[in-house]
């Protein structure tokens, strides 16, 4: 019964985006029922196989349960596996994923492909929980790949020449990122006891014999997963793929593409590789001085660009170069201000998504310069941006305040060189996110001009079925920054494995 709850969760959601391929005739209420229907009884499924085992529990998982379907040989199997990592993450995605459609039903309602966007839209969800609950590399592999596939066409959804062109970029950088994990999976099948997450490594004896092969490898393959993590010097993609629907922009930046990249980067050092290989290497530290540069330079790019929808994007390169930082610092600190942080950005991130994509559903306008007082005709969604943006920020009380003071206590807990760079770049990033969102705050709600709504007299809040995940994000980020230790506690239990 396990098992099969497992393979339902991830297949589920696949075939139920293939049959819409079926019925491209069926009336836009029907397609939506049905897929909020789907999305629903896939998160109880999520739910059952969490409570099942034991992952809520106070003693968490002990052993992971897998759930072979195909062996290819002794170290090539199609397997998944649950265990703590995945269960978080399959609940943060499935959590999401009925809020994001609400979302996309109202956004995407005058637009003359819905049905291949959303036969798409639910098999992204069926790739990110495959990911999620991969027993190995290799399956982890497979589902990477179609990641990208099923996501492709979304990027290039309004098939204009901009949106090809970012598609078929987007396309390139995917499966060159997953060529280089390719790589790395190949090596770790001829150094590793097998292919199977562990937390602390598989790496036999014998790899230590070959240390030098076996870190370029790490790092060839970290840069092959942060691809869709977006770290530098592979971040174009995602400011090209701004150009696709806002529901799939939320989600490509703040869910599905970007945090799978993050995950699978932290399996690779936690649960391949293993910390007592890799900490004190030259990887450590390149890397660790990448992500800093990273974090600096979408955050400064943030404040430079005029574009909001690409502000944000450039905010999430930003972000997710937290992430891998907190996982570089190869310490329980770091680890658990790592997820912390994908946790938390990824709530408040999608919320500001939605937010500007509100506005310009509804007003059709997408730079700083053009919203001037708006705020007095959308004060709902931009009181949600604000709550959301003290988030971002990093304000006290606020879900984005307790994952940034984790990541400067890992800081400080580490004590290098490298770990403190790190840490000057958050702090530093931390100011460039202020100066970002509170322009963009001040803006629409004190016009430099003292006049308010002028030239918005017919704009109205966007409807219930986008104001709802607008607020269920924002109200999230302050019940994260309050209640935040159960989910502390549960990471807990996954660094302490």
């Amino acid at each position: 019964m396990f098992g099969m709850m497992v393979s339902f969760s991830v297949f589920f959601p696949i075939l139920a985006g293939a049959i819409l391929f079926m019925f491209p005739e069926i009336k836009a209420r029907s397609r939506n029922i049905y897929t909020f229907i789907v999305s629903i009884v896939n998160l109880a499924a999520v739910l059952y196989i969490a409570a099942a085992s034991g992952a809520l529990g106070d003693a968490g998982i002990s052993d992971p349960v897998y759930i072979n379907l195909i062996r290819f040989t002794d170290k090539l199997t199609l397997q998944f596996a649950v265990d703590g990592m995945g269960v978080l993450f399959s609940l943060l995605v499935s959590i999401l994923w009925p809020f994001s459609l609400l979302y996309a039903y109202d956004y995407m309602e005058h637009d003359n492909r819905q049905g291949i966007f959303f036969a798409f839209f639910m098999m992204t969800l069926g790739a990110v929980l495959g990911i999620a609950y991969s027993g190995d590399m290799f399956s982890m592999y497979v589902f990477y790949e179609i990641l990208s596939l099923v996501t492709f066409p979304l990027v290039m959804h309004e098939m204009s020449r901009k949106a090809m062109d970012a598609g078929r970029d987007y396309l390139v950088y995917m499966l060159g990122g997953t060529a280089f994990a390719l790589v790395g999976m190949v090596v770790v099948m001829n150094y590793g006891s097998s292919l199977n997450f562990t937390f602390g490594g598989i790496l036999k004896a014998k790899a230590y014999e070959h240390e030098g092969l076996l870190l370029a490898v790490f790092f060839i393959t970290f840069l092959g997963f942060s691809v869709k993590a977006a770290m530098l010097p592979f971040s174009r993609w995602i400011i090209q793929a701004a150009v696709a629907p806002m529901p799939v922009t939320g989600l490509l930046h703040a869910v599905a593409v970007v945090k799978a990249g993050a995950f699978a980067s932290i399996r690779l050092i936690y649960y391949i590789y293993g910390t007592d290989f890799l900490k004190g290497k030259w990887p450590q530290y390149v890397l660790i001085g990448i992500t800093a540069l990273t974090i600096l330079y979408g955050s400064a790019m943030a404040v430079r660009d005029l574009h909001l929808k690409r502000r944000l994007a450039y905010s999430t390169i930003s972000n997710l170069s937290y992430v891998l930082f907190g996982a570089l610092l190869m310490t329980p600190n770091g680890m658990e201000a790592s997820l912390t942080h994908l946790i938390m950005h990824a709530v408040t991130k999608i919320g500001l998504f939605f937010c500007i994509g509100a506005m310009m559903h509804m007003n059709n306008k997408v730079y700083q310069y053009e919203i001037d007082g708006i705020g007095y005709k959308m004060k709902l969604t931009f009181a949600a941006f604000t709550i959301c943006g003290m988030s971002l920020i990093g304000v006290p009380q606020f879900g984005g305040f307790i994952s940034k003071i984790k990541l400067l206590n890992a800081v400080i807990d580490d004590g290098g060189i490298m770990a403190y760079i790190g840490g000057a770049a958050i702090i530093l990033s931390a100011l460039f996110t202020a100066i970002y969102l509170l322009t963009t705050v001040i803006k629409v709600f004190f016009p430099a001009n003292g006049v308010r709504c002028e030239g918005f007299e017919d704009v109205k809040e966007a409807g219930i079925r986008m104001q709802l995940p607008i607020w269920f994000a924002a109200v999230m980020t302050i019940v994260l920054g309050f209640f935040w230790r159960p989910l502390v506690e549960f990471i807990n239990r996954i660094v302490e494995m």
